[in-house]
């Protein structure tokens, strides 16, 4: 499990499930959690301090698995142009990426200011 972590991390996981698994079904998975505290804010003080950490930790995992995703669609890039193939799905992904990336961030200082 550490080596997938570790190949995650440097981007020699296979593009279209760094992207597809990393970058799309564990962000959602993890969101999955603290769902009941996104609708109408009315839960336990045990729960909204549950989502509180889940959400610092969620925002944590969510940069590793943008980052290594990232990293992926660069080598897949890379890969393409020596082959001198389209690179298209490896700069369509960066650019995705680094939208999520942002995204990641203004909802991290959003709920920081609230």
């Amino acid at each position: 499990m550490e080596k997938l972590f570790k190949d995650y991390w440097e981007g020699k996981v296979p593009l279209v499930k760094s992207y597809w698994i990393g970058c799309i079904l564990v962000p959602i998975a993890l969101v999955i959690p603290i769902l009941p505290a996104l609708g109408d804010g009315r839960v336990s003080d045990g729960y909204a301090m549950f989502t509180v950490l889940w959400f610092f930790a969620m925002t944590a995992a969510n940069i590793y698995l943008l980052i290594g995703g990232f990293r992926s669609a660069t080598i897949y890039v890379a890969a393409k142009k020596k082959k001198k193939q389209n690179s298209g799905w490896g700069i369509a992904a960066q650019i995705l990426i680094v939208l999520g990336g942002i995204r990641t961030v203004l909802e991290f200082f959003k709920v920081l200011a609230s």
